[in-house]
């Protein structure tokens, strides 16, 4: 972000494109790993097999990322979607996708000694599902990441856009939007509903993908019904698909990334190139070093006059 043009420091987040990584904490999911809650009663029940729908094929299908959390910061994500459940055994907050993964805190901890060293990179943590977690354990979680980042939390206002230059100022470096009601008693988290996500039922085919993304694209999805039009949301575009039931459970031997990732990333890049800074803002992919991704959504930021590094090479600004 520090590698952006001037131009855009004075620019509403909302407004700007920002990379961002589907499932992101999934790199930490291993077929060693407990089966998560997240998944319906048919795949919990296959998964106790020991055959292609066991833990195995659990994670072939559930995870969506490959690089690590410090990878892909290192790489330009700037926004990550978070499932996390906790352990009943422990207490502890654990990643769920399919099978449970690391401590949610040790996730965070990444991102804040990457923060650390990067002053001017801001970053969008998005937990939007929670597993066996009730009002007490949500305070205990708020706590967790309230402790582990302090004073870079940018409290959420309805009435005021936050730019880079604004959070630059006051030293502020993470936005949390935390998907439960519980959040407006802390001034430091951001609502659900200050993100959208577009589209809103996930595709079924690459085709119906790109469709879809188009009409989001034409659409300011801030003014879909129910939205308040005055409201400064994000706006999420989920460059990702899911394969039908019945195609699932054809294909267990294989898995997401060769059934699905590996055939929408040049799609998905391929439709970027036509793309500018105001049609789009948050875009998520899965494996998102795939057909190099990250670098054409940062690239919607920059026009044709203003070629600075962050056109080039890994986005390792400091």
């Amino acid at each position: 972000m520090a590698l952006l043009p001037t131009s855009l420091i004075s620019n509403s987040l909302t407004s700007l494109a920002i990379p961002g990584s589907s499932a992101s904490f999934s790199c930490t999911v291993t077929p060693f790993h407990d089966i998560a809650p997240d998944n319906c009663l048919l795949v919990r029940t296959l998964g106790h097999l020991s055959c292609c729908v066991g833990k195995e094929g659990i994670c072939r299908w559930s995870r969506t990322q490959d690089l690590s959390v410090e990878q892909q910061l290192t790489n330009g994500v700037r926004y990550f979607d978070v499932q996390v459940a906790a352990r009943s055994r422990t207490g502890d907050f654990h990643i769920v996708c399919g099978l449970y993964g690391d401590e949610l805190s040790s996730c965070l901890k990444e991102i804040k000694l990457f923060l650390d060293s990067h002053e001017k990179e801001v970053i969008i943590i998005d937990i939007n599902r929670f597993y066996n977690i009730n009002d007490i354990l949500h305070m205990k979680l708020l706590s967790i990441i309230t402790h582990c980042f302090d004073g870079k939390l940018c409290p959420y206002d309805k009435d005021c856009d936050v730019t880079l230059g604004s959070l630059w100022n006051k030293g502020q470096q993470v936005i949390v939007i935390y998907h439960n009601d519980i959040i407006y008693e802390y001034e430091n988290f951001w609502p659900g509903d200050s993100i959208v996500y577009q589209p809103k039922l996930v595709p079924n085919t690459p085709a119906d993908l790109i469709l879809q993304l188009d009409m989001v694209s034409e659409n300011d999805p801030r003014k879909i019904p129910g939205i308040d039009e005055e409201k400064k949301v994000f706006k999420c575009c989920r460059g990702i698909i899911s394969l039908s039931k019945r195609k699932y459970f054809s294909r267990l031997s294989s898995s997401r990334k060769r059934e699905i990732s590996i055939a929408v990333a040049p799609l998905l890049t391929s439709w970027l190139k036509n793309r500018s800074q105001a049609d789009l803002n948050v875009i998520t992919a899965d494996f998102v070093h795939l057909s190099n991704f990250v670098q054409y959504v940062v690239n919607l930021n920059i026009t044709t006059e203003e070629t600075p590094a962050v056109l080039n090479g890994k986005m390792t600004s400091s």
